[in-house]
């Protein structure tokens, strides 16, 4: 305990107040196993001194005990709390967002964590039940100083990491007979649970020090009083975290932020004012959700319940997009969440009827999860519409962003979203143009690290005679393309000029296979090479024959020749001829090409 900054008997006071905590509450009793027998052992070992104090009954004995028998797992709670990863499952719902201790799942882990230790498994759901104790407060605390990084000092006080709050310390034996005896029935009835009383748990401070309590009493009474005028008027205590105001000047939503930040340090009789103003005033989820499921059923409350299996049609855009948001993340809500999304009217059922319709829009942020994905795997965002990621249409989800954005005339929120990720995810032509151009460019630059090409990706010959093409036709391009062309001309450089594909040992082979003209004499022109080159780069570049460079003469007399000679089988010959290394690849590309055009 040295090693972690703590004292020994700060440790200590905080896991007897977390242990003793658990005496106290009932759900625990109703699962406990082990502190029952415990407790009859100490008692029936005090009673062999057949010492029966006057007026003594289930309640002085249960404070009497009480210390001996949880000692094993104070212990073990002290030891568990100074653990690195306990206090790592505790920060965990620390992230972002507001610190609040009660409410938050940091506890109900760190419960479970205890649990686990200690044998009692269930310890997660009795802390779950109830958001204020020593253990959200220590849960608070930890985040906390995470928060402020392992380089700035511990803080100490009511602020540190082993501070126990007054509310929080268990009453000691003989405070707590005292106040016992001091009660109109003696304290000799069946009593709580626990032994032990709220009323009486804690020895209230005397003297001048009750002057700081009641004014922190009269501030509370102030914020209630607000808060039920609110409550009141709106039916809720979600109040955002603004300027909002009450009354009088008096800022509720800071007030209730700071008693959510604080949850902790209500007493059980503030909190339960509280929560009968509003059961969710401090819900463990984002109250911009909260605030949100009030307006959706304000709505419902006029117009009836909304199911999902109409796409959630005929909704305000508001709602339907928040209600769309939450049928389609509807496993990962919290049982909360899900049970007031049933007072809507959306239940289980609801959000796979609304997963069952085929044409149901999926959320922006869905979209753009999938589109960064494509972007990183594939390094563009210039997709065909029938494209899809891991089930995701996002081919057609683009293509409706881009009907969208250019509808509206300007660049939508989405729209910018997208640029982000992809400047060129809209341009002014067509996509395939876009789509070639990329393809072009991680050809002459080599794809960048974690890019992989994507299916149907064309070849190097075919982009490199595409941009041949380009360049030829440049002044007919729109600006935005011309900057594109000229950045790939000064990297392609020789690359754009046609070169024969066929070599000279592979000419002497081939050229016996071609029929010979009956007008030459059976002599073989010197033509025929250059058609045979042209029907090379048609099948290897994949272009049509309109966009033949001109080289390589007529197009239409090459492609004449092409349809002759795959006819009669010349081409069938040419392409299981055996030939040098060098000329297999242009083989096997006709090859593909002669099967594709069957």
């Amino acid at each position: 305990m040295v090693a972690v900054g703590a004292a020994p008997d700060e440790v200590f006071a905080l896991a007897r107040a977390v242990v003793c905590r658990w005496w106290e509450l009932e759900a625990f009793w109703q699962r406990e196993r082990a502190w029952g027998p415990r407790l009859e052992q100490v008692v029936a070992a005090t009673g062999r001194w057949d010492v029966q104090p006057a007026g003594w009954g289930v309640e002085q004995w249960r404070l009497l005990a009480r210390d001996v028998v949880v000692f094993p797992e104070v212990v073990a709670v002290a030891a568990a709390l100074v653990d690195g990863r306990v206090q790592q499952a505790a920060g965990a719902a620390g992230s972002g967002g507001l610190l609040r201790a009660g409410g938050q799942g940091g506890v109900e882990r760190c419960a479970v964590v205890l649990g686990e230790r200690l044998g009692r498994v269930w310890l997660g759901e009795v802390e779950a039940e109830r958001s204020a104790g020593p253990l959200a407060s220590w849960v608070q605390a930890v985040v906390r100083e995470q928060r402020r990084g392992a380089e700035a000092p511990p803080q100490r006080g009511q602020y540190g990491l082993w501070w126990v709050r007054s509310s929080h310390r268990p009453v000691d034996v003989g405070r707590g007979l005292r106040l016992l005896a001091e009660r109109p029935d003696g304290g000799g009835g069946d009593g709580a649970v626990g032994g032990w009383r709220a009323q009486w748990a804690v020895p209230r401070r005397v003297g001048h020090g009750r002057g700081l309590e009641r004014w922190r009493a009269q501030l509370f009474a102030q914020g209630l009083k607000e808060a039920r005028a609110h409550a009141e008027r709106f039916g809720n205590l979600a109040v955002a975290h603004t300027d909002n105001r009450a009354g009088d000047g008096f800022d509720l939503g800071r007030w209730l932020a700071n008693r959510r930040a604080k949850a902790a340090w209500l007493t059980a009789g503030q909190a339960a004012q509280l929560e009968e103003l509003d059961p969710w005033w401090n819900p463990p989820w984002p109250l911009d959700w909260q605030r949100a499921w009030y307006r959706a059923r304000a709505y419902v409350t006029v117009h009836g319940p909304v199911d999902g299996g109409d796409n959630l049609n005929g909704l305000p855009s508001r709602l339907e997009r928040w209600l769309r948001h939450q049928l389609t993340h509807y496993q990962q809500l919290h049982e909360g969440q899900q049970r007031l999304l049933t007072d809507l009217g959306l239940d289980a059922g609801e959000a796979e009827r609304f997963h069952a319709w085929a044409g149901r829009r999926r959320p922006a942020a869905d979209g753009l999860a999938v589109a960064r994905a494509y972007t990183a795997r594939h390094g563009h965002l210039a997709v065909s519409r029938p494209t899809t990621l891991d089930g995701f249409a996002l081919g057609t989800w683009l293509n409706n962003a881009r009907i969208r954005q250019r509808a509206a005339g300007r660049p939508t929120r989405l729209g910018r979203q997208l640029a982000a990720v992809d400047a060129w995810w809209n341009p002014p032509w067509p996509v395939a143009w876009q789509r070639t151009w990329q393809a072009c460019r991680f050809h002459l630059t080599g794809l960048p690290d974690g890019v992989m090409w994507w299916p149907g990706a064309p070849g190097a010959e075919h982009t490199f005679a595409w941009l041949q093409e380009q360049a030829a036709r440049r002044p007919l391009l729109h600006p935005g393309q011309q900057r594109l062309v000229d950045e790939l001309l000064p990297v392609a450089g020789p690359l754009l000029k046609w070169r024969p594909r066929i070599s000279d040992t592979a000419w002497q082979t081939l050229s016996p296979l071609l029929p010979a003209r009956t007008h030459t004499g059976g002599h073989r022109p010197r033509c025929e090479r250059q058609i045979l080159e042209a029907i090379v780069h048609v099948a290897v570049t994949g272009r049509s024959w309109r966009r033949l460079p001109s080289v390589l003469g007529d197009f239409i007399v090459c492609r004449r020749r092409f349809l002759r000679w795959q006819q009669d089988g010349t081409l069938h010959q040419v392409a299981a001829a055996r030939l040098p290394e060098t000329d297999t690849r242009w083989q096997q590309q006709l090859a593909a090409y002669i099967r594709a055009m069957a």
